[in-house]
């Protein structure tokens, strides 16, 4: 940069990249950063990955309700099945 050159360099704080900016307009002139370590692919291949992951949690728990619904209505069931006890309450003064 020579002696009478109007441009300001600055540190971005954010990803420390070396900016050149004209102080006239505020436009960034020239930037030497360093490239993002992750590419598109990247991210989409990482979202497609968590996309299946919930998707398989939410069969799995779908999978599991339905089976305790099962085992609630078959449990229902057998103490339908099994009136002894209600047919004839005890009566705790009735003990003679």
């Amino acid at each position: 940069m020579a002696k009478g050159d109007p441009r300001i360099k600055v540190l971005c704080p954010c990803c420390q990249a070396k900016l050149t900016v004209d102080p006239r307009t505020g436009l960034v002139l020239h930037s030497d950063g360093k490239k993002p370590d992750y590419s598109f692919d990247e991210a989409l291949d990482h979202l497609q990955s968590r996309k299946e992951k919930s998707e398989e949690l939410f069969q799995k728990a779908f999978l599991d309700e339905k089976q305790r619904k099962q085992n609630l209505e078959e449990k229902f069931r057998e103490a339908l099945e099994s009136k002894d006890e209600l047919d004839e309450p005890h009566h705790p003064l009735e003990l003679d």
